[in-house]
């Protein structure tokens, strides 16, 4: 075999082998809270883990060991902490824990990338180094971004089950506060916890203009900024609650009709910009793979790093415009 196909045979399993890493340590934790909503309806077992997997031993390790730099990441990156404090509403983890995590995946990557290089028979730089510690330690992002995002689009598609649960309770005479109980019993997650952090709020004395304006503020949708700025001016100006809610409901059934039918109609245009994106991408792949050395000048001088950067801020400007292309305000 051809020592350069042995090499991209290997890179490519490297990525696959990180890839499927990647794939298992999520599904892990995805399957570890599974567990923690349905451990309170099973009998409680032992804390010795002598019965656990290997893989599940590592991994109990690795979150105690995560959970013990809370303090030290917390005072090292105080402003980092700030923002990414807004990816753990609703969830078990902290700013810190995101942090440690991007840190960890960072020196994943250059190991990967010290090892790709030495199967190569090369040496690694300090620019290939560096980069590659911030292609790992902002992968992260990508997955926090997206999850916000779902998470927000779950809130927004809830919003209106959410009024309509509040409105039966004030129809049969409850009060702000125990409607707002009922909703975060009835709603599920993650607005039955945005709703169980209202109702906290209000027990603890906070007025219902406050608890609702933090709401709009953290979940950052047309919706609640709209319950929050209905509820002020109901809670100032005094008239029938009920009606009001019967208004806000009628608005946001209307607005999740005109919202669906906008989405029936551009459906063929998002498919044509998904296509869009992806085959500058396939195409990359497909030289690559034919020819792994048709991409070798940009990795043998700094010139060639700058010019790699710049057309990857030209792809990110063109993902950008093919979306403001289709996208339909309403």
């Amino acid at each position: 075999m051809n020592k350069e196909v042995l090499i991209v045979t290997v890179q490519v399993l490297l990525v696959l082998a990180f890839c499927v890493i990647i794939t298992f340590f999520v599904r892990l934790n995805n399957a570890f809270k599974l567990e923690k909503r349905v451990a309170k309806y099973c009998v409680r077992r032992s804390k010795n883990t002598e019965g656990l997997a290997l893989v599940d031993r590592i991994w109990n390790r690795y979150i105690k060991f995560v959970k013990k730099q809370r303090k030290k990441i917390r005072k090292i990156f105080p402003t980092l902490t700030k923002i990414y404090d807004k990816y753990s509403v609703g969830s078990e983890y902290r700013a810190e824990d995101y942090i440690t995590h991007k840190l960890v995946i960072g020196i994943l990557f250059v190991i990967l990338t010290i090892a790709a290089m030495a199967i190569q028979g090369k040496m690694v730089t300090t620019l290939q180094i560096v980069f590659s510690l911030i292609i790992g330690f902002y992968l992260l992002d990508i997955y926090l971004i997206i999850a916000n995002k779902i998470n927000k689009k779950k809130i927004e598609n809830d919003m209106l089950r959410a009024i309509i649960i509040m409105n039966n309770a004030f129809k049969s005479g409850k009060s702000t506060i125990q409607a707002v109980e009922i909703a975060s019993k009835k709603l599920p997650k993650p607005i039955g916890y945005e709703f169980q952090k209202i109702y906290e709020e209000m027990k603890y004395g906070l007025s219902v203009d406050t608890v609702f304006d933090r709401f709009s503020k953290r979940v950052n949708i047309e919706e609640a900024e709209y319950l929050s700025s209905s509820l002020t001016i109901l809670n100032r100006t005094g008239g029938n609650i009920v009606a009001v809610f019967d208004s806000i409901e009628k608005t946001l059934f209307d607005k999740k009709k005109l919202k669906e039918e906008l989405k029936n109609s551009t459906t063929v245009s998002k498919l044509v910009t998904r296509i869009l994106l992806v085959v500058p991408i396939f195409f990359v792949l497909i030289i690559y793979l034919l020819n792994p050395d048709y991409f070798s000048p940009f990795f043998a001088s700094p010139l060639g790093y700058f010019l790699l950067f710049v057309i990857l801020v030209m792809f990110i400007i063109y993902a950008y415009l093919l979306d403001k292309i289709v996208r339909v305000e309403y």
